[in-house]
């Protein structure tokens, strides 16, 4: 009876999930290790229990007998991309959980993790919904990225920008109010689980106002409540005024450039900017579907984006950090292509480029554990069929997706 008893624990043991699953090995990859360090040829790196256990040349490492094992043979290996704006409203989030987790699992996919996003930060979204996707993501119901979100936007008082009407029509007001007021729901939003704010420093109301700025004291209310709670405080800023409105209430974080006037950003204006240290997402694609929408000449839509790209590479060039971001979820523009390849045209490296994507939001945002491909971190890693180093346009040529070590997106091969 003895014996029969070990038989089955070892049989038990020997089929058990956790021993034959918790481990993936890619091997015989290109690693970026980081944006800057020098790459990896010929190597592994190993995940096991959610993190990375082993990074090194495939020589001196042998995967376990039963890891799944991905031959990385043409394939070029990085941390977990970030996209740093998006926008979290797919109608499908507001159907019945019951029958809508394959369908989300499927946008999630076709927006987000099929061009390599392990992470995005949502700004601005219905009240609740991104908090609660991200729960069933956690829990294993719907397959998708990490999310992290400032829940609903703040708007300036009668300052519901003329695009997002309709979406927000029977909801809540979203407008700031006071300053006390808009504290208040700062502070409900916060505690409730978002992880910052954003505020619509210049909202584009149309008619004869055009550009709606936030008066400043409420502006300072919301991101100050942000701070204390030790969260980021994100910027709509449209335009010169609002982008001052942004400077001046502290906001962390820009979720675009300012284009709109065709002014270019002088070195003074550049150096207030970094002077509070702020990150700025240029979000560049976002220009080119808005007047492409409007029927702009090319000619036009050229001139206008050469703009955002003088404002992304003064920036850059001053120190300024510079988070990756689309505003999909706003936008229908998935492939990330053609922001790549703007970012490329405004004069960044791939490796500029690589960091927006990898150290730079894990740092801003807080996220020690990610960023890099190195022993000991979260496995979140981005895997490409080329070399971002001979062409940016490669970053979107993504091969798998692997967050927190489960595969979330696989190419059809």
């Amino acid at each position: 009876m003895r014996s029969l008893t070990t038989c089955i624990a070892i049989l038990l043991l020997l089929i058990s999930p956790a021993t034959a699953q918790t481990e993936t090995a890619i091997v015989g990859a290109k690693i970026y290790t980081s944006p800057h360090a020098a790459p990896l040829t010929n190597a592994t790196v190993i995940l096991r229990d959610g993190k990375i256990a082993a990074v090194g040349p495939a020589a001196d490492l042998r995967p376990a007998s039963t890891a799944r094992v991905i031959d990385g043979k043409s394939l070029v290996v990085t941390a977990g991309f970030w996209n740093s704006h998006v926008h979290l409203l797919s109608p499908t989030m507001s159907q019945p959980p019951a029958q809508n987790a394959a369908a989300l699992s499927a946008e999630l996919e076709a927006m987000l993790t099929r061009w390599g996003f392990t992470t995005v930060f949502d700004i601005a979204s219905l009240p609740g919904q991104a908090m609660a996707l991200r729960q069933r993501i956690a829990s294993g119901e719907v397959r998708g990225p990490n999310i992290l979100t400032v829940d609903a936007p703040f708007y300036p008082d009668n300052g519901i920008p003329i695009y997002a009407r309709e979406l927000f029509e029977g909801q809540p007001s979203f407008e700031v109010g006071a300053p006390a007021a808009a504290a208040e729901r700062a502070r409900k939003q916060l505690h409730a689980g978002a992880d910052g704010v954003k505020i619509f420093a210049g909202s584009i109301v149309g008619g004869d106002i055009g550009v709606l700025p936030m008066p400043l004291d409420a502006a300072k209310a919301v991101v100050a409540e942000a701070h204390r709670a030790g969260k980021p405080a994100f910027a709509h800023p449209s335009n010169l005024e609002g982008l001052n409105i942004a400077i001046d209430s502290g906001v962390d974080v820009l979720a675009h450039t300012t284009p709109d006037n065709g002014q270019l950003w002088s070195p003074e204006l550049v150096a207030r900017i970094k002077a509070h240290d702020m990150a700025l997402i240029p979000s560049l694609t976002l220009w080119v579907v808005e007047l492409k929408k409007d029927n702009d000449p090319e000619a036009v839509i050229e001139k206008f984006v050469a703009v955002a790209q003088q404002q992304l590479k003064a920036y850059s060039d001053a120190g300024g950090q510079i988070l990756f971001g689309t505003d999909v979820g706003y936008t229908d523009a998935f492939d990330t292509t053609e922001e790549y390849r703007l970012m490329s045209a405004a004069g960044l490296t791939w490796q500029q480029i690589l960091a927006s994507l990898t150290t730079a939001p894990a740092s801003r945002f807080g996220y020690a554990q990610k960023g890099r491909v190195e022993t000991g971190m979260d496995a979140d890693l981005t895997i490409l069929s080329a070399d971002p180093a001979t062409d940016a346009k490669a970053f979107a040529k993504v091969a798998y997706a692997i967050r927190g070590g489960e595969l979330i997106y696989e190419a059809k091969r």
